[in-house]
């Protein structure tokens, strides 16, 4: 009887749980891949992959904040974006270094030229919205060395 009621609380002791277990830890790293469609200039329609990396995350504050690299191609240029989020719920906020080179046919850009600007977005569910101002950096000459850079996309975690 001893051994079967030792027995016992050995195994409910077992399954009390740690009560820190299910607090995060600052220094987890937890990543998140995003899938992107989106329009806006000088891009046109264009695809992207986003990858964000969480460096903090906050029972008693649900906020989530980390850093964002993201590369996307489309009809009117590639670009790649650097920068950092911060998630509370489902309203997102952004602020990224931008480094875009535009094809034949940008929107609002100098064709063949390389534009390097900063970019603001805010995210509520799976909807993106940004602008933000760029500079040419190289390419030819003329109109638009200083662009608005905006767009309108949706980006659905892949993982």
């Amino acid at each position: 009887m001893n051994l079967a009621l030792m027995a016992l609380l050995i195994a409910g002791a077992a399954t009390v749980a740690d009560p820190q277990a299910d607090q995060p830890s600052l220094k987890s790293s937890n990543r998140l891949i995003l899938a992107g469609v989106q329009y806006g200039a000088p891009m046109r329609t264009s695809a992207s992959v986003a990858l964000f990396m969480s460096r903090s995350l906050n029972k008693t504050y649900p906020r989530i904040e980390g850093w964002l690299v993201e590369a996307g191609a489309g009809q009117g240029g590639g670009r790649i974006s650097v920068g950092h989020a911060g998630f509370l719920e489902y309203l997102g906020l952004d602020l990224r270094g931008v480094l875009s080179r535009t094809w034949n046919s940008p929107r609002a850009a100098t064709p063949k030229a390389t534009y390097g600007g900063l970019e603001a977005g805010m995210t509520i569910l799976y909807v993106r919205v940004s602008a933000g101002v760029a500079r040419r950096l190289a390419g030819p000459a003329g109109d638009h060395a200083t662009i608005f850079t905006w767009s309108g996309a949706i980006q659905i975690p892949i993982k």
